[in-house]
Formats: C-alpha cells, structure tokens, sequence
C-alpha cells in the first residue's frame, strides 16, 4: 500500500509499487531515499498537491518499522 503524510510517500511492502506512484506524480529517481527501516520520497510542491494524506507521520513509521519485521 502507498502511504502519504503530507510530506513522505513510501509503502508498507511493495517498492516497485511505491516508483511506480513516484514516477506518476512526476518524481525522479534519484530523489528516492532509501533508508533501511522507511524507504521514501520526500514530496513537495505540485506533486504533493496531486495526492491526499492517507496516513500520519507516526503511523507512516509504524507501518514502515511493521513491514521490516520490527
């Protein structure tokens, strides 16, 4: 599942998934972030006004921290 807070987007499990949704909001590559524990985009700008929060900042790392195996 994609996860947006406002600020990041990631995924809880399926990365191909998560460039795939960077890529269509118009996001490069190489701004991905890949942190061990929460692999994300920061978002910003038209792109962040192309989406709609799903999630918390708190839960967005809870998730991310749940699909590690933490």
């Amino acid at each position: 599942m994609i996860l947006f807070d406002g600020t990041h987007l990631a995924t809880d499990g399926d990365l191909a998934e998560l460039h795939a949704k960077a890529a269509e909001i118009g996001l490069e590559p190489k701004w991905f972030q890949d942190h061990p524990r929460h692999p994300h985009y920061d978002v910003w700008g038209a792109p962040a006004r192309r989406l709609v929060a799903n999630c918390t900042a708190r839960e967005l790392v809870r998730r991310a921290a749940r699909s590690a195996g933490e």
